[in-house]
């Protein structure tokens, strides 16, 4: 016979279910070798007190990381310094500005020793030869002749007939001379820039952000060489206001490519509109593709005055570096600096924002109908709202999550040197969001993390790990990463995502070595542990070098299988994974199918859902229709469509009137409330529920505190009680899919319901929500099950014969029904033998 059984799993997810191993701590340590692993004048990285801005990659090909610093006076004040070159020797950072970097095809320069106020520099290869070229941003140079006061390229000359490394060649055509807005003469004001092809020629462009009048208005003293006054040469400079006549606006730098490679032209009018050229105090920009049309996009801080937000200039495949869309506001209140990375590891480009209050960061959501990225916001909980400045995200201890650095030199406004009073901030990546990012102990003492400008984040020693150059006030520290030593599991094909009953499932595991020692031969295990019995160990087969293969037991359906994965050091601990096994392991769900139980995308009746309106809500209740789409400063509030591909129709809050004001036809007051019909779900211990969700609401941008959620509730008692099971915040212009595991929070019964509830309290914002496409998902496990495979292996064996006989007269071995172990449940076994059909 057969029989369905509903397999005991508490997630439905197409992936193994997963009881997370992650550790609180950093997989990893630093140590200070700045004694070992930095040679230069002490005059150049001790106690200069300037600021400080790295670059780094393989300048000279010869494997090795190299670094460059450039130096100025610190904040938005004039005072330029020489630069450093440091080339890796070795795993040793040796000074070789004067031997690599002091070439120039201009009389009078001295390439990287001539006192240039730069604030910014990339490595980047401008003529695509292959070798690493220079690109700097120079600032606050208004009394200096433009030789020094405009941005530069410093050419690799790559190596010579012999193999020798020529070294860096200032170059000062290859950027033409660069005017203010209106055609006046005037060094800029640049405080960062972005290198990449926005093109589409495969040559790298240059974007430059632009500030005006700093904060630092006026003469700025500091005892640069820490002899107790400020009477130096150097140590008083000005930082004068803007002339407006003056002001540059940001640039765009196009590379004119294949017709004369490396060298740029101004064509910032041609390419971008004025406002996207505004920039009261444009303070950072970075690149990447945020939405995923295969072009680099640019996002770019504007900081201090009105318009003050984060925003994207997205490529416009139609014109490809011709004209760009935007600016697309994602983020507004203080921003001060950015980075790019893909934080959630979901595939989709992340920002970390700065902020004068407290820092944040935004996950991207993917695209909403505009073909633009949505992003939701999440305060980092251990920042300080405090300055900060320079980010550096980068994966410290090769856990495979971005960590994220964030420095505390201010870039605009004191104290700046010797000390700032605060701290740099090192975030360790848990991987879990709202907390994603966690400041977990002093990873680097706070004494070497305190006034610093700039972390370059390489791998120094070539040991695959990344190291830490801090820049600081007190010069430059090395610190190296201290790996530890041990085992890590990967799975080249992943761990299985379910398995049938009766059968055995095979994968395979990777098993890296940390250190320089072994795996334990014999030592590499799964362990495995049906229905809670004791862990049972099975060895890993061997598939050559550190590769195996692991088998998972047959199971049946209704059984819960756990296991984890574990091995021995040579000579020294077991490391297992999850890391804390047997605490904690892996399930996999026991399956043949999965099916929708039920599903509406509300195109026709909506016969059992019912609405709730609260007195207090004067629009916005909740109605079943084709949207009505509103937009208020360029950006979609309502939806325009539902989420159904070939429907028209959606749950929404409040019709809207075509062309209507967004302000006028949104939720306001409230709360309204929506209920979905009752599901049978009894019976089941598992299910799913999906749904697309609409939800906007102004204050996340402009007044986080304050911003409305849409609630989603769950009840399993038609409705007499309810708890909350998701709290949606504002997603931006578009539908999104939400996925959740009814029976991860209630039992299953057969009066299950949901309820979406949403406010506008206090009513000051604009806020719309819908709801669509809503389906429920269960699993079954439909196994074939004989009369006398007593331990269900699948087969009626001798092991069948020996339990029944050991039960006899006894209700154990009953095979009959009859509750009595006896001769005809003997018979009935024997009638069986073999496996079963």
């Amino acid at each position: 016979m057969r029989t369905k059984i509903l397999a005991p799993v508490s997630a439905l997810a197409l992936s193994a279910l997963f009881v997370s191993s992650a550790s609180a701590q950093w997989q990893t340590s630093f140590v200070n070798q700045t004694s070992t692993r930095l040679i230069a004048p002490p005059s150049l990285v001790v106690n200069d007190n300037l600021e400080k801005d790295f670059e780094y990659a393989d300048f000279d090909q010869d494997g090795d990381i190299d670094l460059v610093c450039m130096r100025k006076f610190p904040g938005s004040i004039q005072g330029g310094f020489p630069d450093i070159l440091l080339m890796n020797e070795g795993g040793v950072l040796v000074d070789r500005t004067t031997e690599y970097g002091t070439a120039a095809d201009t009389a009078g320069s001295q390439g990287m020793r001539d006192p240039v106020n730069d604030r910014d520099v990339k490595a980047i290869d401008v003529n695509n030869d292959g070798w690493k070229d220079l690109v700097t941003a120079t600032t606050m140079s208004d009394s200096v002749s433009t030789l020094l006061g405009q941005p530069r390229v410093y050419m690799n000359l790559g190596d010579d007939a012999s193999g020798n490394w020529l070294g860096f060649r200032f170059e000062d055509g290859r950027i033409p001379q660069l005017f203010a807005a209106n055609g006046a003469t005037a060094n800029p004001r640049f405080c960062e820039f972005v290198a990449a092809d926005y093109t589409g020629d495969g040559y790298a462009d240059l974007f430059f952000t632009d500030y005006d009048t700093p904060e630092t208005s006026g003469t700025n003293c500091i005892d640069l060489n820490m002899d107790g006054d400020t009477i130096d040469a150097g140590e008083c400079q000005q930082s004068p206001p803007e002339n407006a006549a003056n002001d540059f606006q940001n640039k765009f730098l196009v590379n004119q490519g294949a017709a004369n490679p490396g060298y740029f032209v101004d064509s910032t009018t041609t390419r971008f509109t004025a406002a996207q050229l505004a920039a009261g105090f444009g303070n950072a920009v970075d690149t990447a593709d945020f939405n995923g049309d295969g072009h680099l996009d640019i996002v770019r801080v504007n900081t201090l005055t009105g318009g003050q937000d984060v925003a994207i200039f997205y490529a416009n495949p139609a014109n490809l570096g011709n004209s760009f869309i935007g600016p697309d506001s994602v983020s507004a209140v203080a921003p001060y600096e950015i980075d790019v990375g893909d934080l959630n590891n979901d595939g989709r480009i992340d920002l970390v924002v700065v902020d004068d209050g407290q820092d944040k960061f935004l996950i991207n959501q993917g695209n909403g109908a505009d073909g633009l990225a949505n992003w939701i916001s999440y305060t980092i909980a251990d920042s300080a709202a405090e300055f900060g400045n320079q980010t550096r995200v980068i994966d410290l201890d090769k856990d495979g999550k971005l960590d994220v650095l964030i420095t505390d030199v201010d870039a605009d406004l004191p104290a700046f040197c010797p000390s700032t009073g605060r701290r740099s901030h090192i975030y360790r990546n848990t991987g879990t969001l709202p907390t994603l990012l966690d400041e977990i102990g002093e990873i680097i003492p706070y004494a070497s993390a305190s006034a610093v400008f700039d972390f370059a984040t390489f791998d120094i020693n070539g040991d695959t790990w990344p190291d830490v150059v801090i820049g600081k006030c007190a010069g430059i520290e090395v610190w190296m990463n201290s790996p530890p030593i041990g085992l890590t599991f990967s799975y080249p094909s992943g761990r299985p995502a379910t398995i049938a009953p009766a059968s055995e499932v095979s994968f395979p595991v990777t098993i890296s070595i940390l250190g320089a020692g072994s795996i334990e031969a014999g030592t590499p295990k799964l362990m495995y542990s049906i229905d809670h019995s004791a862990w049972t160990p099975r060895l890993l087969t061997s598939t050559g070098g550190n590769n195996f293969s692991a088998t998972l037991p047959a199971v049946n359906c209704g059984q819960e299988l756990r296991y984890y994965v574990t091995a021995q050091y040579t000579g020294g601990a077991f490391y297992n994974d999850p890391a804390t096994a047997p605490t904690t392991f892996y399930t996999v769900p026991v399956q043949t199918g999965e099916y929708v139980a039920y599903s509406d995308a509300i195109e026709g009746s909506v016969a059992g859902w019912s609405t709730t309106t609260d007195a207090s809500a004067t629009a916005g209740a909740w109605v079943a229709v084709v949207p009505v789409g509103a937009v208020s400063g360029g950006v979609q509030t309502a939806p325009a469509t539902d989420a159904t591909a070939k429907g028209t129709k959606a749950w929404i809050t409040g019709l809207g009137v075509a062309g209507g004001l967004a302000g006028a036809q949104d939720l306001d007051g409230g709360p309204v409330t929506l209920s979905t019909p009752a599901y049978d779900l009894a019976g089941f211990v598992a299910a799913r529920v999906s749904f697309a969700a609409w939800f906007y609401c102004d204050d996340a941008t402009t007044t986080p505190a304050q911003q409305d959620y849409l609630r989603v509730d769950l009840s399993n008692d038609n409705g007499a009680t309810w708890i909350v099971m998701a709290s949606i915040g504002s997603q931006g212009s578009g539908w999104l899919t939400k996925t959740y595991n009814l029976d991860a929070f209630l039992p299953l019964t057969s009066t299950m319901k949901l309820r979406f509830f949403v406010t506008d309290n206090p009513n000051n914002s604009l806020t719309e929500a819908g709801i669509d496409d809503l389906t429920i998902s269960v699993i079954e496990c439909t196994q074939a099950i004989c009369a006398g495979d007593l331990d269900s292996s699948g087969t009626v064996d001798a092991a069948d014969i020996s339990a029944l006989l050991g039960a006899w007269g006894l209700a154990g071995g009953d095979v009959d029904g009859n509750s009595v172990t006896d001769a005809a449940d003997l018979a009935t076994l024997l009638g069986n033998w073999g496996p079963c059909n």
